[in-house]
Order: structure tokens, then C-alpha cells, then sequence
């Protein structure tokens, strides 16, 4: 039921690749045009992940994951019905704002559902394998269906899906109490938090395009601006009055703190938490490299190999089922190992798989090589992924499980977004204007359709040292075991830890 609700995230954007094709011919869309029904999922996404996390520790969870779902049927059905391409960007706005709400709560749920043990550590492993799963099956679902019945019934299935998907929830699910008072957030740092990680994710977008350089610059200032401001008012006395300074990791956070006040949307004590801070460093270096070399994967088999789309996206369908069967394994050992073995296996088989693509082959395409780097870098991810969720919620009250993981997925957001722009500037770099070049200027991150052989093997080397740089030296810093350490502000998590209520585990 969980793994499902989150499995609409990833086979929602999977779907639409083979969509927007036929979408664009009907509207007359530019590749530049088409972007934005990628893009504005993106940003409401990533904008509002944290709005979601606080829904679902101050409301009853699982009327924030039904409403969560519902908007994304409703935005599915706007796509769908829409007269107009606007209205596609904007069906496609409100999905990914209903997703931003789903995702947290999901999550949040599962770890009330299931109590710290053997049973939740499977439960992520599960939790894991259904999203691969579910983003394979909508690489070729979303081809099929299109194919067969036109781009509109793509978006009537995610609808569906997401109606019955909400009505399971409603029949298998606790009601759950609320972990707080229900106040909101203190407004100001709230729409500071917010509105940095929309411009720092427009940002990105706007450094892929012709000439974007200088407003991406000027956009990201003011991300950093408006993220200055959300640390200030999280720090200031109206907000932070609850704990003095120390030195241990203070606590996490409390809807409504000492005094009466509004809490913020994100407490910056939450990242003091080793496991917090941790996770969203290692999730960025790891869907840096995930989604940008699996951009640039399907492109180098159509533009050097000559595939058609749909038989590129069956060419990588091997990396969803080998991070489903890897996820359900590492279920299985989290528990026994600890995220941190776990973690750096699954970092160093990742990499391994991608600068398995560096190695040369025919036609600058090595068959062999593109299957063993899927099924060795799928492998890598299965085995990180349930550690990365892990590891984001070690320490954590239960009262705040939603915040925190809506920290660990605004992270993955944000490596989504740099790693295909930045990995296809480096790729460019070596590569100079080539046939693809007039491709490029018009699709943002497509601009890597002109990447020659060595451009994409550097790009490949780009991204493994990244995740070896960066991802396996922030992994060093766990602890040996995390979460076994118990979870910090249980004195506190009295009333909050049955936050999603009590219940029989669903089915």
C-alpha cells in the first residue's frame, strides 16, 4: 500500500518520457516548451517536499497521504483533459505538488506501521523495490499505452492508479492521531525555505539553456538569500526559544515550541543530527550520478548506436529489476550490518557500474559493458537506497519522521536536477557543436545529444567520482550501526511516537 503511493512518484515520471513526444505534436510544443511538463513537476516537488513532511507530523497521516493522492489524480486528470499545453503544465504543477505530500507521509507511515527492527528494515527493502519496480514499469507502460491509445490515456492511468491507490489506503490504514497541535509553521522562514529550493531547482534548469548562465547566477543568489533568511528566523528567539546552545545534536523538532510560538517549516536543529545531515549529503552526490548518467545512458545508445526511443528505454529496463531484487536483499541485511556497510557497498557498486561505460566497444558502444554497468550499478542502488532512507531517519523522534524524510528527498531532488545539466556541460566541454547542437539549444539538458564518445566517457568518469568523493567519505562519518542506537527524544516522543495511531499492519 505504502510502496505503491510512492511508486506513483517514480512510474509518474517515467511514464511521460514516451509521452511527451506525441504531446508536443499535438500542441505544437518546442523542445523547450516540453521541458516545463518535466520541470514544473520538478519544482513543486522539491518546493513543497518539506510543506508535506510538517502535514505529516502534525496531522493524521493518513488523511494527508490520501489528500496527497487525490491531488495527484486531480492533477493527472487536468493533464489529461487539457485543451491547451498550459493546462498540461499546470495538471502537471498540481501532481507534483500532491506527490510532495505523498511521499513524506508514506514514509512517516511505514516507520509507524512498522516499530524499529528486523520487520521495518524489510519494509524499506520492499518500500525501495516497488519504486524501481515501478519506474521500469513506466518506461514501458508509458510507450505502450501511448502507442496504442494516444498520450491522454497515460495520464488516465496514474489517475486511476492514484484513486485506488487512495481508497486502499482508506480500508488498510490506521487513522492515526496528530503528533501536534495542527498549528502551521512560522509563515515567514516558511515561504524562505520554500521559496529557496524552488529558485535553487530553477536554477539549475535555467544553466542548461542557451545563454542562462547570468540569470542562473542571479537566481541562485537570491535562493541563497531567501535560505539565509529561513536560518535567521529558525534561530531567532520567537522561534527558538526552547533549548540553550550545546554541543551534543539538539533535539529534533516539536510542532509548536516553548512559549506559544510557531516552529519552523524545518528546523535547523534537525540537521545537527548526525543521520539527517549525513543522508542529504550522500543523496545528493547519489541521484547526481543515478539520474544524470541514466540521461545520458538511452541518449548515447539513439545518437551512437542509432536506437529508437522506445527500444533505449527497454534497453535500461535491466536497472529497475536489478534495484528491485538488490532493495528486497538489503532489507533483509540493514538490520544486521547497519547503514553504513550497507551504504558503502552500494556506493562503490554504483560507481563501478557507470565507469564500466568509460570501457571502449563498437561503434564507441560496448553491449556487454552497457548490461553489466546496468545490473552493477541497479545492484548498487537497491543496496544504498533503504540505508539512505535509513540512515536520514536515525535519531529522529517518531513525532518527526515526516520532516526528516522530506529532508532526505528534497536532497535526492536536488542531485536529479544538477546531475543531467552538469554531466552533459562536462561531456559538451570535450565534445565541441556537433550534429546535435540545434537539438541541444532547444532542450535544456537534451543538449547532450551532441556529446561525442569521449564526452560521454568523461561525463561517466565525472559522475562515479563524484559519488566516490563526495557520497563515500560523508558514508565514513556513521556511526557502526545507525538507528541501534535508539531514537533520540523518546522522553519527548511520549505522545508524538503514535503520531500515525495504532493498527494492524496492512496487507
Amino acid at each position: 500500500m505504502l510502496s505503491a503511493a510512492a511508486g506513483l512518484d517514480a512510474g509518474g515520471v517515467a511514464v511521460l518520457n514516451s509521452a511527451l513526444p506525441s504531446l508536443g505534436a499535438e500542441f505544437g510544443a518546442s523542445a523547450r516548451d516540453l521541458s516545463w511538463a518535466v520541470g514544473g513537476y520538478a519544482l513543486a516537488f522539491a518546493g513543497l517536499l518539506l510543506c508535506g513532511g510538517a502535514m505529516a507530523d502534525r496531522l493524521r497521516r493518513r488523511r494527508v497521504l490520501v489528500a496527497g493522492l487525490l491531488a495527484v489524480a486531480a492533477g493527472s486528470v487536468l493533464a489529461g483533459l487539457a485543451p491547451a499545453f498550459g493546462a498540461v503544465v499546470a495538471g502537471r504543477v498540481l501532481q507534483g505538488a500532491g506527490a510532495a505530500v505523498t511521499m513524506p507521509a508514506a514514509t512517516a507511515l511505514l516507520t509507524s506501521v512498522y516499530p524499529e527492527g528486523r520487520g521495518r528494515a524489510r519494509a524499506l527493502g520492499v518500500f525501495a523495490s516497488a519504486q524501481a519496480g515501478c519506474y521500469g514499469a513506466g518506461l514501458v507502460l508509458g510507450g505502450a499505452v501511448t502507442g496504442a491509445l494516444g498520450w491522454r490515456w497515460v495520464f488516465a492511468v496514474l489517475a486511476l492508479a492514484a484513486v485506488g491507490t487512495a481508497a486502499a489506503a482508506v480500508r488498510s490504514l490506521p487513522v492515526g492521531d496528530t503528533a501536534g497541535s495542527g498549528r502551521g509553521p512560522e509563515p515567514v522562514g516558511a515561504v524562505a525555505l520554500v521559496g529557496a529550493l524552488v529558485l535553487a531547482v530553477l536554477a539549475a534548469d535555467l544553466a542548461t539553456r542557451p545563454g542562462g548562465l547570468p540569470t542562473a547566477l542571479a537566481v541562485m543568489a537570491a535562493a541563497a538569500a531567501c535560505g539565509r533568511l529561513w536560518w535567521l528566523r529558525g534561530r531567532s528567539p520567537a522561534t527558538a526559544d526552547a533549548a540553550p546552545e550545546s554541543t551534543a545534536p539538539a533535539p529534533t523538532a516539536s510542532p509548536v515550541r516553548g512559549g506559544g510560538h510557531r516552529a519552523p517549516l524545518l528546523d535547523p536543529g534537525l540537521l545537527r543530527l548526525p543521520g539527517v545531515r549525513i543522508a542529504a549529503v550522500v543523496a545528493v552526490a547519489f541521484y547526481f550520478c543515478v539520474t544524470g548518467t541514466l540521461f545520458l545512458l538511452p541518449l548515447r545508445l539513439q545518437e551512437v548506436r542509432g536506437l529508437s526511443a522506445g527500444a533505449s528505454g527497454w534497453a535500461v529496463l535491466p536497472v529497475s529489476l536489478a534495484v528491485s531484487a538488490a532493495a528486497l536483499v538489503s532489507g533483509r541485511l540493514l538490520r544486521r550490518y547497519g547503514a553504513r556497510i550497507l551504504l558503502s557497498v552500494g556506493l562503490l557498486l554504483t560507481a563501478g557500474g557507470v565507469l564500466v561505460w568509460c570501457l571502449p566497444g563498437d561503434r564507441g558502444v560496448s553491449w556487454p559493458a552497457v548490461l553489466t554497468g546496468l545490473v552493477v550499478s541497479g545492484c548498487g542502488q537497491g543496496v544504498a537506497f533503504p540505508a539512505l532512507v535509513a540512515t536520514g531517519l536515525d535519531g529522529v523522534a517518531p513525532g518527526d519522521h515526516g520532516t526528516a524524510s522530506a529532508v532526505t528527498v528534497t536532497a535526492l531532488q536536488l542531485g536529479s536536477a544538477t546531475g543531467p545539466a552538469v554531466l552533459a556541460a562536462i561531456g559538451q566541454a570535450v565534445s565541441g557543436p556537433g550534429p546535435g547542437a540545434a537539438l541541444g539549444a532547444g532542450s535544456g539538458p537534451g543538449s547532450a545529444a551532441a556529446l561525442s564518445v569521449e564526452g560521454y566517457r568523461l561525463a561517466y568518469a565525472a559522475a562515479a567520482g563524484v559519488l566516490l568523493v563526495v557520497g563515500l567519505p560523508a558514508v565514513a562519518r556513521l556511526g557502526r550501526h545507525p538507528g541501534a542506537r535508539g531514537t533520540r527524544g523518546k522522553e519527548r516522543g511520549a505522545g508524538t511516537g503514535a503520531a500515525a495511531g495504532t493498527g494492524a499492519s496492512p496487507a
